[in-house]
């Protein structure tokens, strides 16, 4: 049974996170285990003062609030519980909370949820963005706005280089909930000769009944971004499955050609980051 680590701070803007887990859990049979780092029981990191023989934060407290917004949110969802996990750390460094217990429970993915609309930063909020860069497994980012509905298509954009290492691991994922795989790739020359024979060629190594190749011309006038987000739209995929270099946090690829007066990304769809 593969696991998720599903992160919340047990506010309105983590609830996404833990819908659209539970909504993957019903459909897959994976094991949730919900984290709550507790960050709070810190009064003043930068007083010269020594505080000696503050007590302890209550742990078990803690966890029935944890569990009080699971259920809450599992009635909301009209879904049943299947195998669940509590989990309440109290640490000052989150983003290594997080990181050292997906280790510890060998968790498969790390879900969170983003901060909302806007670049980069804003898009993601500091902690998802910085377990984005460090997380060793899979990350799943889930937008505030996100809807739970049945997750049924996968779109996997590609750069085609390595889609010999990259489309298994999409493949493998789909297959745990039956979803078909719709590849976009994007290019100025599609439609030179040279170009043109190497896409088709891979289509024809690849394509499959769960498995579809749409090989788009880029206009110039139109950032990558632009191209991908109208597709999105149109295509309606349950989860986007992207692939980040370890030189370059993979927002920060993406926007790059962007100016600053675009606004944000696609802010309804969840996505499966995973590191080169």
């Amino acid at each position: 049974m593969k696991k998720i680590l599903v992160t919340t701070d047990l506010s309105y803007n983590s609830k996404p996170a833990v819908r659209f887990a539970i909504q993957l859990a019903c459909q897959t049979g994976y094991e949730l285990s919900f984290l709550h780092v507790n960050s709070s029981f810190i009064i003043d990191p930068f007083s010269a003062v020594t505080f000696v023989g503050l007590p302890e934060p209550d742990t078990k407290i803690q966890e029935q609030s944890l569990k009080r917004f699971i259920h809450t949110l599992y009635r909301q969802t009209n879904k049943q519980p299947g195998k669940i996990n509590y989990i309440v750390e109290n640490k000052l460094d989150v983003n290594e909370a997080i990181l050292d217990c997906a280790k510890r429970i060998k968790a498969d993915y790390i879900c969170m949820s983003t901060r909302g609309g806007g670049l980069a930063n804003k898009l993601l909020g500091s902690h998802t963005n910085k377990i984005l860069h460090d997380s060793p497994i899979p990350v799943l980012v889930v937008p505030r706005h996100y809807r739970i509905k049945h997750l049924n298509t996968v779109l996997y954009p590609s750069d085609i280089e390595d889609i010999n290492i990259e489309l298994p691991l999409i493949r493998k994922f789909a297959a745990e909930f039956d979803a078909p795989i719709a590849v976009y790739h994007y290019d100025y020359f599609t439609e030179e000769q040279e170009i043109s024979k190497k896409l088709h060629k891979i289509e024809h190594k690849y394509k499959s009944d769960t498995i579809n190749f749409h090989f788009k011309k880029l206009n110039p006038e139109v950032s990558l971004l632009r191209h991908l987000q109208i597709d999105i739209m149109t295509a309606k995929p349950s989860i986007i499955t992207m692939f980040a270099k370890e030189d370059r946090g993979w927002f920060e690829q993406l926007f790059q050609p962007i100016k600053t007066v675009e606004k944000g990304f696609d802010t309804r769809t969840p996505m499966l980051v995973f590191r080169k």
